[in-house]
């Protein structure tokens, strides 16, 4: 792939393909493929916000996962833009197929430079940046969380819900005597249960410790958070399926009453509340608190850093021009009509300075708007702008301010959330993935706790020291200073 890249580069620049131009052309036609999804964008009145302001005519595709990304790349098709996700960005990093935007930005995209203060160094490798960074759209929430049936802990007296291991894991002991036919807690495969592994302090799979970046392998407290996961497991409080459920399994079996409680991300919980509700119509439900630890703390990893990513393939033939459309699109009084539309029309100002749409205009406009910059949402006005999207379904929107409400102040960022792509192995996914397998494996039973000792070695011997390493003098260098 890489030699297949760097010849259609090189045939470009001989065809003078990649020629920069510095002005507007509307009989320039730049062809964006953006997310993924099937969406028909052209009932849509961002599309016409894009392309009324954007300077040229744009032409939008949209992708639906990698095999057809790559496809079409290889193929030498020549698109001027490409949204990405993290593996489809590392994917094209890692096969030399993303342009170096960094002369570009610099001549003709001063807008973009300043919509995103803090975000750059995720795309950028020597100095160089080869993407624009999407931040997250919920920056500093909290993810995942434990959904309980309200109207069901209610009927057995749990009407107070515990902020201490021995109370949480009492609570679960009387939902499975009280409630034999159900799981007391389900969940799709994971080792990480926020609620939990916050009264342990494991947040993820790196996390700052004594102001070092630190592996999971690594957390002092691991062994004894896994092995309060493998009694729960073993004692049948947790899902017995739970290593081999889908998030989609999971809301299944929340949603057709089989579970008391689930743990599940905000994102995913319009249907299996809507199914409930069908099902059982007084059905009431919580968010239960993260656990507390011996000093009255929580800890949780929150929503941070780069989910999205807006590049340039080394194949576009109106690089500039590209640069200098978002550039337009970007700017604060265009990007804001094209996500929310015309204020008193689209949306509102509320007193406590949220947003909120105007139904049904709203959904009927600019129900898909968000899909055209998601690419380059900006940085520090895009989250609030975000909310009037959630407002169009009560439910999600009751879930994720109380998840956001339950991490008080024990919310703490990924040290390396905004670390680049490019690290110093090439096998850090599966080294990753071995992470997730083993401590899944050894909750479920299926190995024993003394593999934690042969994982960390694992680890440390074929390549995460070194992977380490590279986060530290990247953290001491970009983050800590």
């Amino acid at each position: 792939m890489k030699k297949l890249v760097t010849l259609m580069l090189i045939l470009s620049l001989l065809l003078g393909v990649g020629a920069v131009s510095a002005n507007a052309d509307e009989d320039i036609t730049l062809k964006f493929l953006i997310a993924s999804g099937y969406y028909d964008l052209e009932t849509d009145l961002g599309v016409q916000a894009c392309r009324r302001v954007a300077g040229y005519n744009l032409e939008y595709e949209q992708i639906n996962g990698t095999e057809q990304l790559m496809l079409i790349i290889s193929s030498q098709q020549p698109y001027d833009y490409v949204y990405l996700n993290q593996a489809n960005y590392n994917l094209m990093m890692s096969e030399e197929a993303l342009m170096d935007i960094t002369d570009l930005l610099n001549e003709y995209g001063q807008e973009i430079l300043a919509a995103f203060p803090t975000t750059w160094p995720a795309t950028t490798v020597d100095g160089r940046i080869y993407a624009i960074p999407s931040p997250a759209a919920q920056p500093d929430s909290l993810t995942y969380s434990i959904i309980a049936r309200k109207d069901l802990l209610d009927a057995i007296g749990i009407t107070e819900y515990p902020t201490d291991l021995e109370g949480f894991i009492k609570m679960l002991e009387d939902i499975k005597a009280a409630y034999p036919d159900m799981t007391p807690l389900t969940a799709s495969a994971n080792y990480i249960f926020a609620n939990i592994s916050s009264h342990f302090n494991v947040q993820g799979l790196y996390q700052l410790i004594d102001g070092k970046v630190t592996c999971i392998v690594d957390n002092p407290n691991l062994k004894a958070y896994i092995e309060c996961m493998r009694d729960l497991y073993a004692r049948k409080l947790i899902d017995a399926e739970m290593p081999a459920l889908t998030a989609n399994d999971m809301r299944a079996k929340f949603s057709s009453s089989k579970a008391v409680l689930s743990y599940q991300g905000w994102s995913g919980c319009e249907t299996p509340l809507g199914a409930l509700r069908q099902l059982v119509p007084d059905m009431e439900y919580a968010v239960l608190p993260l656990l507390e630890d011996e000093n009255g703390q929580v800890h949780a990893q929150v929503k941070y850093g780069v989910t999205a990513y807006g590049a340039i393939p080394v194949t576009s033939e109106h690089p500039a021009e590209t640069i200098q459309a978002i550039n337009n699109m970007i700017k604060i009084d265009n990007f804001t009509e094209i996500v929310l539309g015309i204020e008193g029309t689209h949306y509102e100002k509320l007193e406590n300075g949220r947003l909120a749409p105007i139904q049904p205009a709203f959904n009927n406009d600019k129900v898909n708007s968000n899909v055209l910059v998601s690419g380059f949402y900006r940085e520090v006005e895009y989250p609030t702008m975000w909310e009037v999207r959630l407002a169009k379904n009560a439910d999600l929107q009751d879930v994720f301010y109380k998840m956001r409400d339950s991490l008080l102040d024990g919310g703490e960022r990924s040290p390396v959330a905004l670390a680049p792509a490019v690290t110093v192995v090439d096998n850090k996914a599966t080294l990753e993935q071995k992470i997730n397998d083993t401590l899944i494996a050894i909750i479920a039973g299926t190995q024993g706790i003394e593999e934690l000792d042969t994982l960390k070695t694992y680890w440390d011997k074929n390549g995460g020291a070194e992977i380490i390493k590279f986060y530290n003098e990247w953290y001491a260098e970009n983050v800590a200073k």
